[in-house]
């Protein structure tokens, strides 16, 4: 996408006519996605949000565009929407930091508005002003990204790399740690002080963003820090308490000392698996307990479905039907009349 100065370019690019990458323009599925509760978790639910949701060619085209900027290297404290990125590195890499810092940037899509997707591709990947604006009403919805998009998180990235880089180089420095999430920031470092904080809310302020008020977290040292979902404690990476009182209660439904909402046996042992898996990700040294739980599930099968092993019986039944032919032994020959 880099240069793009024609149209015949960008449907070179984007694999498609022409014709058919304008008429996709627009074509999005927008409903409002309700999570369902979930009664064994200790976290509140979330709450409803509008999705928009590309569909058909657009679909494609994000897709192939999505491709594309996964072969761009990115900075170090970038985790997120990319291979080897996780919620959990991000997190890890402010282990050893004596002091954390968490932000979180308000309604994030929705503040990515077209003009910046514009900017991106004209000054950034140096397209001319027409491509620009063809690109950046390929990939927004309503003058914002669509929260339905896999291009999107990537997207919101490069869109707004100009304060990413920003909020580096603050953190660079006052001597101190800097990584985002999407739209979850963090920094670490020995002492991090409320006026380096004020600087940083500034400093979204200036590219159109807001930090989301009441989310800001400072966590002092010799106490558990909660970063994208993940402790930090005594150095290392710890599983939040909150996976383990999920884990808690659904034993507690399984063995029948609490209701299983509806949840049948084998649902609840999957879901069981679900959450150790997490807990073993989150901390390798609880790697035994989904192992347990992946045996749970396999004695599970095996009592349902059986060993899969075929066995074939060479033994007629009681009785057949007169001029039944038993199934083992050929049918005979039709002859002529």
């Amino acid at each position: 996408m880099f240069n793009t100065s024609s149209r015949t370019r960008l449907a070179a690019i984007l694999l498609k006519p022409l014709p058919l990458i304008m008429g996709s323009i627009g074509s999005y599925s927008k409903f409002k996605k309700d999570p369902k509760p979930d009664p064994f978790s200790p976290k509140k639910p979330r709450k409803p949000r509008s999705v928009q949701k590309p569909k058909g060619e657009l679909l494609h085209i994000h897709n192939r565009m999505l491709r594309l900027l996964k072969r761009v290297v990115v900075p170090d404290y970038m985790q997120a929407a990319l291979a080897g990125t996780s919620y959990r590195k991000n997190a890890a890499m402010h282990v050893g930091g004596r002091c954390v810092a968490t932000l979180d940037i308000r309604n994030f899509f929705v503040a990515t508005n077209k003009s910046k997707v514009f900017n991106f591709f004209e000054m950034d990947l140096r397209c001319t002003g027409d491509i620009a604006s063809i690109y950046s009403e390929l990939v927004t919805c309503n003058n914002s990204l669509p929260t339905g998009s896999p291009l999107s998180p990537l997207m919101s990235f490069y869109a707004n790399k100009r304060l990413f880089d920003e909020l580096d180089m603050l953190a660079r420095n006052s001597g101190y740690i800097f990584t985002c999430y999407i739209d979850d920031l963090t920094f670490s470092g020995n002492n991090i002080s409320g006026s380096f904080l004020w600087d940083v809310e500034r400093i979204v302020r200036r590219y159109g963003h807001e930090v989301a008020a009441g989310k800001t977290r400072l966590f002092k040292a010799g106490r558990p820090k909660h970063v994208t979902g993940v402790v930090l404690f005594d150095n290392e990476v710890s599983v939040p308490n909150s996976r383990y009182k999920k884990l808690r209660n659904i034993n507690a439904a399984l063995e029948g000392r609490a209701s299983m909402h509806d949840f049948s046996e084998a649902e609840l042992l999957n879901m069981k698996a679900g959450v150790l898996g997490e807990i073993a990700y989150l901390d390798p040294k609880k790697g035994f307990l989904a192992r347990r739980a992946i045996d749970e599930l396999k004695l599970r099968d095996l009592k349902t479905l059986g060993d899969g092993k075929l066995k074939i019986s060479t033994s007629p039944p009681a009785s057949l039907s007169p001029g039944e032919v038993p199934p083992w032994q050929p049918l005979p020959v039709a002859t002529p009349d």
